[in-house]
């Protein structure tokens, strides 16, 4: 089964709604998220915020409203594909997996083709 950041998420909303023990994913999920926060913390960089930038001209409501919805596409993006980027890109890929080859290079092909939009829309330089 390939190993990704959705698998854990996945993991720990079903043992949220039904308690049982939390698969593998799920602690690697943990240990990226709690092993970023004492890393930074160690550093004396830890500084939690609300503030995300998007690279977008957006006021502060709207960039919230914005992250929302790309947050929520993503998700479905991930359940639809039948894992995120880090599931198929990093395990998919090295076992060999075609769906998982297929979908890395979606998501690569699309990621440059928005930058291209963006860095042409805003009048940055790709």
């Amino acid at each position: 089964r390939p190993l990704g950041a959705l698998g854990g998420y996945i993991d720990l909303v079903d043992h949220g709604l039904r308690p049982n023990r939390p698969g593998f994913s799920a602690f690697v999920l943990l240990g990226i998220v709690l092993g970023g926060a004492l890393l930074a913390n160690v550093a004396g960089a830890f500084s939690p915020t609300w503030f995300y930038s998007t690279g977008l001209p957006l006021k502060s409501g709207w960039q919230f409203a914005a992250l929302l919805v790309a947050g929520f596409a993503m998700g479905i993006g991930a359940r639809t594909a039948g894992g995120c980027t880090s599931g198929h890109g990093l395990c998919g890929v090295s076992i060999g997996s075609p769906a998982s080859a297929v979908s890395t290079s979606t998501f690569f092909m699309t990621a440059v083709a928005l930058a291209q939009a963006f860095a042409w829309l805003l009048g940055g330089t790709s």
